[in-house]
């Protein structure tokens, strides 16, 4: 019989589901916010919970720094998990965002409550895009007329393929 299984397997092996436990929960401390399927989202708020809930005493032990640090990879996010930890309103939540587009799973957003990012690397990304444009700007006034009339009297000649007419493509 089947009963009281505590574990949600997500269709997946234990070191695979392991690995995408680690991989997110990284990713929840890092960034603050996950987009992804509802069940994963459930699983990972329970064991993000459990994790804020250990580093959330007074003094926390090598053993649970250790543990903390297999499961987030980096000291650093280890420190930046455990300063969120002691926060009041440290927490999970779940928001349903609606359904993925190719099969239709309900997808979530998992976020940390509370959870500052950085704001500095989107304006660091803004000013290389504004560097972009301006060069590309120089480059395009750069060019002669004539070169882009020759450019645009080629024609590029579209290939045509044909689909597969069965599932191995071969008859």
């Amino acid at each position: 019989m089947y009963k009281r299984v505590r574990i949600k397997k997500l269709g997946k092996k234990t070191s695979h589901r392991d690995a995408l436990i680690k991989n997110q929960l990284r990713t929840l401390f890092t960034a603050g916010v996950l987009r992804t399927t509802t069940p994963k989202a459930k699983v990972m708020k329970s064991k993000a919970e459990s994790l804020l809930s250990k580093m959330n005493r007074k003094e926390i032990s090598l053993e649970n720094r250790r543990r903390l640090q297999t499961v987030l990879g980096n000291p650093e996010l280890v420190k930046k998990a455990i300063e969120y930890s002691k926060k009041a309103g440290a927490s999970v939540r779940i928001i349903k965002t609606g359904f993925r587009a190719g099969d239709n799973a309900q997808m979530s957003k998992l976020e940390l409550i509370g959870f500052k990012t950085k704001k500095s690397v989107k304006k660091v990304v803004k000013e290389k895009e504004e560097v972009k444009d301006e060069v590309s700007k120089k480059i395009i006034k750069g060019i002669e007329k004539k070169d882009i009339k020759k450019v645009s009297s080629k024609r590029v000649r579209t290939v045509k393929k044909e689909r597969a007419r069965s599932r191995s493509g071969l008859s």
